[in-house]
């Protein structure tokens, strides 16, 4: 998916900027607009992290350490990754409980 650059002007409040550099820590007001943007769609599951990693301009890891600083979860640990894991545990110690007896 190619994506095209607009420019937009949009005018935030001044009040608004210190909010804006403690969110994002970017170099400028339009970087912490962008990543804040990122951050937004990343939380709202609008975007893979990925792809806001990519909107907002940095690394993965850069992202995923912006996300960290600001405790926000990047990875997800659903319930059925808890069953699969269970599973896995499970198999795994009667596994082991075969070898120790047999």
């Amino acid at each position: 998916m190619a994506s095209r650059e607009s420019n937009i002007d949009v005018h935030i409040s001044s009040d608004l900027v210190p909010l804006l550099d403690d969110l994002a820590h970017g170099n400028s007001v339009n970087d912490n607009v962008r990543i804040s943007i990122a951050i937004s769609l990343f939380v709202a599951k609008t975007v893979s992290l990925a792809r806001a990693a990519e909107i907002a301009e940095l690394s993965l890891n850069d992202f995923i350490y912006t996300l960290k600083i600001k405790k926000i979860p990047w990875g997800e640990y659903s319930e059925e990754d808890v069953v699969q894991d269970d599973i896995a545990v499970k198999d795994l110690l009667r596994e082991l409980g075969e070898e120790k007896n047999g």
